[in-house]
């Protein structure tokens, strides 16, 4: 038995609430969980020496801080330390901008009324004196510096409201993660599912074919399986290169699985090769670069095949 010594990086604050599990690659089972210490650290005692995936948790997150694969090695310690992104907890509150003070503005239009109040009692006739004319000019002049005092205090230049503006920023930028996060996510299990029905497909045709699972086509067909399986966390780009290389050896496996059983018209006619047909075609236009490019290639292999693969995946291990 080995022991994993983990130091989580990068954003200390929130070390007290994390929780790491250690899981199985493939079953993604949990083998083991732990929650660090202050600094980051946490010792997990007591693992099988092999390949595992950590995943760090929050609370307050729906998924996963991070994933990532990890290997136990056999003799020692095995010492690893990931880094999480301080981005993915960032939550500012809106900037508290002070009131602007109208009292000024309000105290000079008062005074400005009064002061011009006596000129709107003159009669008919009767002259209007420099001094009045000045004091209804003054007024108009401190009026319209009222006005633009108002303007300055009450609307931003250009009407932009920097403390929103911020606030907005960063929800775009919280929203834009979630959602490269969750399809992400969703792409990998996609694969998965994916990869479970094309499992089947070749368990009935090596049922079909009395193949030797161990040797020869059959050990190939499974050997194919396993490679996507074991690139499910890749990128688009990377796992459309693996997904073309699985179509053409799978091809060429087929190839040689009905060359080798000409005269079983039962079997050059069944749904096994068929559907192992469409499988090889469909992986071996595999050229996804994005996530969502990869997801409506996903969909297309379910429509093709009728119905969703979790649907099939969970039949056939029925």
């Amino acid at each position: 038995m080995s022991t994993l010594n983990l130091s989580v990086l990068g954003f200390p604050a929130v070390n007290n609430d994390l929780t790491v599990e250690v899981r199985d690659p493939q079953t993604l089972n949990v083998v083991a969980t732990g929650r660090p210490f202050l600094d980051g650290s946490i010792r997990i005692p007591k693992l099988d020496p092999g390949p595992y995936e950590i995943a760090v948790l929050h609370p307050n997150l729906a998924l996963p801080v991070l994933t990532r694969p990890i290997r136990v090695l056999p003799v020692g310690d095995t010492a690893i330390s990931v880094l999480i992104d301080p981005s993915k907890f960032r939550n500012t509150p809106i900037a508290d901008i002070p009131d602007a003070n109208l009292g000024p503005v309000r105290d000079t239009a008062g005074s400005i009324g009064e002061t011009v109040l006596p000129l709107a009692q003159k009669q008919p006739g009767e002259s209007i004196r420099a001094a009045d004319w000045n004091a209804m000019a003054s007024g108009i002049r401190d009026l319209s510096t009222a006005v633009g005092e108002l303007t300055r205090l009450v609307t931003p230049v250009g009407h932009d409201h920097p403390e929103l503006t911020a606030k907005i920023d960063e929800m775009t930028a919280n929203f834009s993660q979630l959602l490269d996060t969750l399809s992400a996510a969703m792409t990998e299990l996609q694969r998965q599912i994916q990869a479970l029905r094309f499992r089947r497909q070749v368990d009935d045709l090596i049922s079909k074919a009395a193949l030797d699972p161990a040797t020869g086509p059959g050990k190939n067909l499974i050997d194919i399986v396993n490679q996507l399986d074991l690139n499910v966390t890749e990128t688009p780009t990377r796992f459309s290169r693996v997904a073309r290389g699985a179509g053409v050896q799978l091809s060429t496996t087929l190839g040689q699985v009905l060359d080798a059983n000409q005269g079983n018209e039962q079997l050059l006619n069944s749904d096994a090769v068929k559907n192992l047909g469409q499988t090889s075609d469909l992986l071996r236009a595999a050229t996804s670069t994005t996530y969502s490019a990869e997801l409506e290639q996903q969909r297309k292999t379910d429509r093709t095949f009728g119905t969703g693969g979790l649907f099939q995946a969970v039949q056939g291990g029925a």
